[in-house]
């Protein structure tokens, strides 16, 4: 088994960004996902909680006295806006990292003999799961006046809180045709993604070292 070098996995990963041709090895295209997306995931996470927290407004929370549902919803509606930036701006991190991954994923495919056009498939499910949830998210923080009246006639109990919620999951919009398309796509590019390289030369060239 070949000694893996990181530094090499880099170097080769970044600097064909642009460079589909050839093949590439099992190991060399998940490290390099992992290099790709591991700090975008970390990036995407620190900034969503920060956009949430800094989105509560205290004062507004204070002034909601002793009414708990009103505090509840202030507390739900300052949450939205930065659930809904954080979430634009994981998928806006998510096609980054998809778009890296494209020419990777094109030589991984040319090791299997399988055509590098399929590689296309990752940025286009990114985009179409991207888009549900938004939709999702965006959807969910529109029904705060509806959560409220709910919240208003049963109370805050934490039994009543999860009815509501339920109600609220049952009625959210679900995933559209191209997600589902989408997700079936990605679901089959990663079973030929994982699985070995053909043995010796192929029509894209030699095997991997």
């Amino acid at each position: 088994m070949a000694e893996i070098s990181f530094a090499r996995i880099s170097r080769r990963g970044f600097g064909r960004l642009f460079d589909a041709a050839g093949r590439d090895n099992r190991t060399q295209f998940w490290l390099f996902g992992a290099m790709v997306f591991g700090p975008l995931v970390a990036v995407q996470m620190i900034t969503q909680m920060l956009l949430i927290f800094a989105s509560f407004d205290l004062r507004d929370l204070a002034a909601s006295g002793a009414d708990p549902a009103a505090a509840q919803l202030r507390m739900m509606a300052d949450m939205g806006d930065g659930m809904i930036t954080g979430t634009y701006l994981g998928v806006g991190l998510s096609v980054v990292g998809a778009v890296c991954l494209v020419t990777a994923a094109a030589r991984r495919l040319h090791d299997r003999g399988r055509s590098g056009w399929w590689s296309l498939v990752v940025p286009f499910a990114v985009v179409a799961t991207g888009i549900y949830q938004i939709r999702r998210v965006t959807w969910t923080f529109e029904q705060m006046a509806s959560i409220a009246a709910d919240m208003r006639k049963i109370g805050t109990a934490p039994d009543s809180v999860a009815a509501i919620q339920a109600q609220l999951q049952a009625s959210a919009p679900g995933p559209g045709w191209s997600a589902i398309v989408a997700g079936l796509a990605m679901l089959g590019l990663v079973i030929e993604l994982v699985r070995a390289g053909t043995d010796g030369p192929n029509r894209f060239g030699p095997a991997p070292e």
